[in-house]
């Protein structure tokens, strides 16, 4: 009986060595680096972050790997801090305008996102929080038009 033979690929993922007292028992550390992340790695962060609840075994299906594989690498993602999973809020839907404050350096002090469905509510916002105030010395409203990158994939269609 002949077998015929296929090409094979061997992905080796990088075990990550122990150090000090129990580390051994205590698992990877919470800074390590996969050695280099591959497409199914990247795959599987894809897949997250249009459904950061999307079940392993689903995952599993789609990449055509085991269930148990699809756990282990992200687990592998999550404790080498490449990948995080959380739930993100719809500010609009939870009534908050303000999304963030961020101190700057330059020509400003303050950046404030603020989000409103329309421009009624943005000038609204500005006369109730801004324009009102006497501690500030001036505003400068910046309405976006269009959005190109957002990390967090809330809102976009």
């Amino acid at each position: 009986m002949t077998v015929a033979k296929r090409p094979m690929t061997v992905v080796r993922r990088a075990a990550i060595p122990p150090t000090g007292q129990g580390a051994a028992i205590a698992g990877p550390s919470p800074q390590a680096r996969p050695a280099a992340l591959d497409a199914i790695d990247f795959t599987i962060i894809s897949i997250l972050q249009n459904d950061g609840r999307a079940a392993f075994t689903a995952i599993a299906k789609q990449l055509g790997i085991s269930e148990g594989s699809v756990r282990n690498r992200v687990g592998q993602l999550i404790d080498s801090k490449v990948l995080r999973i959380m739930g993100v809020a719809d500010p609009m839907a939870l009534g908050d305008e303000v999304t963030y404050v961020i101190f700057v350096a330059g020509r400003y002090d303050l950046l404030i996102e603020v989000i409103c469905e329309t421009h009624d509510q943005l000038a609204l916002f500005l006369r109730e929080h801004c324009y009102s105030r006497d501690d500030l010395a001036s505003v400068e409203p910046m309405v976006g038009l269009a959005m190109y990158k957002n990390m967090l994939k809330w809102g976009q269609p």
